[in-house]
């Protein structure tokens, strides 16, 4: 089966190891670098720029996909006419805790999405079609490994990101982790250690701690036990049952966490059988074993992507660009384009003025002001304008300018109508009110009723 991949899944494993799998793999020369090492892609294309009919004819001579797969375009932009793709687009995204706002209009786009077990109804409820389990995660073998002759001198060792914003609910047990110091544990709590380095620490661990965020099975679930160090997970993880058994190839803590912790450095047989028990585990996930197995289930995938209009793929697409690595000038380039297809759409609208403010700041207040303004002319309840208007009028410090947005925002609200918020608001990125927007429109989405989303944008402005 021929693969065409933007991700260099080489990062994971072995080409030589993905058995049936014959894959291609796209992207911008100078990008493709995991943990310090650079994995060039096979056919240099930039996606945010380029289409879908450029990269098709630079295609190595005799590869031709039966499957095009996209990990996560809410980092990396999608091809220009990917639509137009007449083999299955395969979609895989990660953390939509933190990026829904740009996700949820590319349902175009795909003909499955992949995603944790616990984003299945929510993407579903989004019109994606095809939407499935699959756990994208694995260790990366030329760095995650037992690194010889490294003593395991630190008794529990974690490495992730430490930003509150983003890991609110693992700060607090971050905390008990260094205080089992006080008990004799010797505890290192670190981040922005990669690659080889981060193999080297896991080899001088006895357990690894992880929380993941949203019960999936993550990263570091693979990378620990791939390194030695006994797995230590929290209980009501929804999928850590299919690959590793409790008790035996890791540990579930609880709230008992510092007594489970004493326990296990207290009987260290128990720990080192456990501990083998997972790394030899751990060898049949590799992504060598998984990535065939997923193949042949989407071999028969229909091309059953929804049906859309061409503004709905151009303002899908770039919206998620905003999030992406793509140059300012290509996202304003990209929201011009839906923008030209629906002038008077207060989403197209709202969408040019993040475009233009996240390539020019200061140039683009006034323009991004005007579009805002005609966008709530166009429809007055429309939340997005609302909301980024008032952000831009704080910036400006003028008492009478947030005092004027605010009355437009207070217009917009309550709303029960899902398009009066569809649209994505300041601030761009992974700041702290971002986040609490992310979280709301999920919770607002499963719960069905966009007030949750409404109140948590109400609220961020305010602040």
């Amino acid at each position: 089966m021929q693969v065409l991949c933007n991700l260099p899944l080489e990062c994971f494993d072995e080409r030589s190891a993905l058995r049936g799998v014959e894959l291609c793999t796209y992207g911008p020369a100078e990008r493709g670098h995991v943990d310090g090492v650079h994995f060039p892609p096979d056919v240099a294309f930039d996606p945010s720029t380029e289409d879908w009919a450029t990269l098709q004819q630079r295609l190595p001579r005799g590869f031709r996909p039966d499957l095009v797969l996209v990990y996560w375009p809410d980092q990396d932009p999608l091809p220009l006419g990917l639509e137009q793709c007449e083999v299955p687009v395969v979609g895989v995204v990660s953390d939509y805790n933190l990026s829904l706002p740009y996700l949820v209009g590319l349902w175009p786009f795909f003909d499955a999405l992949l995603c944790d077990r616990a984003g299945v109804p929510l993407f579903e409820r989004l019109s994606f079609a095809g939407v499935r389990y699959w756990n994208q995660y694995a260790h990366k073998r030329p760095f995650h490994h037992v690194h010889p002759g490294i003593a395991r001198s630190i008794d529990l060792g974690f490495v992730g990101n430490l930003n509150p914003a983003v890991q609110r609910e693992r700060a607090p047990w971050l905390d008990r982790l260094r205080r089992l110091g006080h008990a004799g544990v010797r505890t290192e709590v670190h981040s922005g250690i990669r690659g080889a380095d981060y193999g080297r620490f896991l080899s001088a661990c006895r357990i690894g701690w992880n929380r993941s965020i949203r019960g999936e099975l993550n990263l570091r679930a693979f990378e620990v036990p791939a390194c030695g160090a006994l797995l230590l997970l929290e209980q009501g993880n929804l999928e850590v049952a299919e690959y590793f058994v409790p008790g035996e190839e890791c540990v579930l803590y609880g709230d008992d966490l510092e007594t489970t912790v004493l326990e296990l450095l207290a009987d260290p047989l128990r720990l080192q059988r456990i501990a083998k028990a997972g790394h030899r585990r751990v060898q049949e996930h590799r992504l060598g074993n998984r990535l065939p197995q997923l193949c042949a289930e989407l071999q028969r995938l229909p091309v059953q992507r929804p049906r859309s209009t061409p503004f709905e793929r151009s303002l899908g697409r770039a919206t998620a660009m905003l999030a992406t690595w793509a140059s300012g000038q290509a996202v304003a380039a990209a929201a011009r384009h839906a923008l030209q297809l629906a002038p008077d759409d207060p989403r197209a609208q709202n969408l040019m003025a993040l475009a233009l403010l996240r390539w020019q700041p200061g140039p683009s207040a006034a323009p991004a002001w005007q579009l805002w303004q005609t966008a709530l002319r166009q429809q007055p309840n429309y939340l997005p304008a609302a909301v980024n208007l008032q952000a831009l009028a704080r910036q400006t410090g003028s008492a009478e300018l947030v005092l004027a947005t605010t009355t437009a925002l207070d217009r917009c609200l309550p709303t029960t109508d899902w398009r009066s918020i569809d649209g994505p608001t300041l601030p761009l990125g992974y700041s702290a009110t971002a986040v609490d927007r992310s979280l709301a429109l999920q919770d607002a989405i499963r719960q069905g009723t966009p007030a949750a989303f409404a109140t948590a944008c109400a609220m961020g402005s305010s602040a």
